[in-house]
């Protein structure tokens, strides 16, 4: 008995065996089976059809695998399908909006058998995808969904866990004829994370690579059309960094879009989709609004704009819709602005408009050295010629001293105001080019100017000069104040024919000045002679018989007391159009009986009383209403 066991051990276990190994093979043959049913119940083919039905339905849109299809059951359903395509809107311009070389699907077993289509992830390789508008609201990614399939029955349900693309181009136009706009996809991947997917991403705009990262809403909600899709994206190059947070709609809301932008750019070359006009823009550049986007227009509401460190708030809105042309309008404000060479502007206030063809800002206000400026600038622009510019600007009471001071150097004026008034029409591409072009009159008065010392021989400050030269020597400096000084400029093609239309005015003299200053050439020729007033006790012999101010603008000279000044006039090259010496003949009479010289040149050629005793009305340079 006591050996029984032994002889039993060895049978037990063999036999333990042999049934261990029968369920393995039933278990074998089960899986056989089961494996053998599921490729008969779902070969290649009718996967790609559920697949093909289920997106269709969801999208609305035909969806088709054109290309090899390969098939794995286990553990998952995996499809690798190459030359995969979803169609376009009936209206899009090209047949497909989607396609892709190769895509690649991961879809759960367990949750396709219980009638859900859960992909847990899509990988797409060489896809374009063509997204367009009609030009009148309609977009092609706006998706309607069919609601079922071609069996009547419900479609099942779709969702989607992470989505990975490489090697990828999104183009956009806007309407048949507007130019096509692509961006390159290096890397993409998003995955579901809770109740939103995470998004990662490197791209390509032409040259320039930017990362993208942040959160959005779950994928699958972009199939089933939301119209609240959240979104809180942030992006950054070489040079520059931006954000969008917010929603955008999608399926039949899609085009729809409301969200918090900002923009800081600090290098020029972040800019470079912009060509040339890059190197206008001042950095560093922060630009923050709330963007919204309906069919048709883009709205950007509460602005706020840096550059270079100074701010303008305001807000913006660009239309475009089917068969209308685009439109740009903005309102402005600034409550500072530094321009080079001006004293600062403040309180600035300007409306922008912009259409093809046109640009305008009217109105526009500023206040500047301590007076208020109004006015209005209109531009044409055409594509075969320089643009035409139309101003109007009016200027009051503005402060010599710090109109002086911007200028820089040594100080001469103090007190008094001035005042300006422009009408011209210009062409060209460059501020110079704009000056040699100007037709129109400007007129600049200034009154109750005091001097404050005497000019050196160097300094840029002509005016200043000018007027050291002409009054008496020995007079007290304290005692000489600039009761009037007017410039009028009536120009012609950027000519200026001056004939006593430029004038400066003591208490002791009156000084008038007749030639020419040439814009377009940059160059003046100019005489001056004072004359002394009558009643002051003021010696004619102390003043310079004439004085020649030529040479270019940048840089003319002072003749004073020439020699045979009266020849030297006559050959200046000032007066040309009217006979040499005879533009010189009113300053040399006798001022007995005229008005002031300040009085001649600031109303010369302007609405003079008619026979019948009543003004002739004001000619108009340009269309536009006097600025107030």
């Amino acid at each position: 008995m006591e050996t029984q066991p032994l002889r039993d051990g060895p049978g037990r276990a063999w036999r333990l065996a042999s049934r261990a190994l029968i369920a393995l093979c039933l278990l074998a043959l089960l899986l056989a089976a089961a494996w053998y049913a599921l490729r008969r119940a779902y070969p290649p083919e009718r996967l790609a059809a559920m697949l093909a039905e289920s997106v269709s339905a969801a999208t609305g849109r035909a969806f088709r695998i054109d290309g090899d299809l390969t098939l794995h059951l286990l553990p998952n359903v995996t499809i690798a399908a190459n030359d995969v395509a979803l169609a376009n809107a009936e209206w899009g311009a090209e047949p497909d909006m989607l396609r892709a070389r190769h895509v690649g699907f991961d879809i759960s077993l367990r949750d396709l058998l219980s009638g859900t289509v859960r992909i847990q992830s899509v990988d797409i390789e060489g896809a374009e995808l063509r997204l367009e508008s009609d030009g009148a609201g309609r977009y092609n990614w706006r998706m309607a969904p069919s609601g079922g399939g071609s069996t009547g029955r419900a479609a099942p349900r779709i969702t989607l866990d992470r989505l990975q693309a490489t090697d990828t181009r999104i183009s956009y136009r806007q309407g048949r004829e507007g130019t096509r706009l692509e961006l390159e996809i290096e890397s993409l991947v998003a995955a579901a994370a809770d109740e939103h997917s995470q998004l990662n991403a490197r791209l390509a705009l032409q040259s320039q690579r930017w990362t993208l990262n942040g959160q959005t809403g779950p994928l699958d909600a972009l199939l089933a059309g939301t119209a609240t899709w959240p979104l809180d994206l942030r992006a950054s190059t070489d040079g520059a960094s931006a954000a969008l947070k917010g929603s955008m709609g999608t399926g039949p809301h899609a085009g729809s879009l409301d969200a918090e932008v900002s923009l800081k750019v600090d290098e020029a070359k972040a800019l470079a989709l912009l060509g040339e006009a890059a190197a206008l823009v001042p950095l560093p550049l922060d630009w923050h609004t709330t963007l919204v986007h309906s069919p048709g227009q883009w709205r950007a509401d509460a602005m706020q704009l840096s550059l270079a460190g100074q701010r303008l708030t305001g807000s913006a809105t660009l239309r475009a819709g089917a068969g209308a042309p685009l439109k740009f309008e903005a309102s402005l404000a600034a409550a500072a602005w530094r321009v080079e060479h001006l004293p600062a502007l403040s309180a600035i206030q300007v409306r922008v408009a912009f259409e093809p063809g046109r640009l305008q800002f009217d109105p526009l206000s500023f206040a500047i050295a301590g007076g208020q400026a109004r006015g209005q600038v209109h531009v044409a622009l055409r594509p075969d010629a320089a643009p035409r510019v139309d101003l109007q600007l009016s200027a009051r009471s503005m402060a010599v001293d710090a109109l002086e001071d911007a200028q820089g150097g040594n100080r001469y004026f103090k007190g008094g105001r001035a005042n300006l008034d422009a009408r011209l029409a210009m062409t060209g591409r460059t501020p110079w080019a704009l000056a040699g072009t100007a037709t129109g009159e400007a007129l600049l008065t200034a009154r109750d100017v005091g001097l404050t010392g005497r000019a050196a021989s160097l300094d840029r400050k002509l005016v200043a000069r000018l007027i050291d030269a002409l009054i008496p020597t020995g007079q007290p400096r304290e005692n000489l104040a600039v009761q009037c000084a007017v410039v009028r400029l009536p120009l012609r093609d950027g000519v200026a024919a001056i004939d006593r239309s430029i004038a400066i005015e003591t208490r002791q003299i009156a000084v008038s000045a007749s030639g020419e200053i040439n814009l377009a050439r940059r160059t003046l020729s100019l005489a001056f002679r004072p004359q002394v007033k009558r009643g002051l006790d003021l010696n004619p012999g102390s003043l310079v018989e004439l004085m020649l101010l030529q040479g270019p603008l940048e840089a003319p000279e002072l003749s004073v007391n020439p020699r045979g000044a009266a020849r030297q006039a006559a050959n200046v090259g000032v007066a040309a159009a009217t006979g040499g010496i005879s533009l010189l003949a009113p300053m040399l009479r006798s001022a007995a009986g005229e008005a002031s010289a300040c009085s001649q040149a600031e109303h010369k050629g302007t609405a003079t009383p008619s026979k019948t005793g009543k003004q002739e009305p004001e000619r108009r340079l340009l269309p536009w209403p006097k600025a107030r």
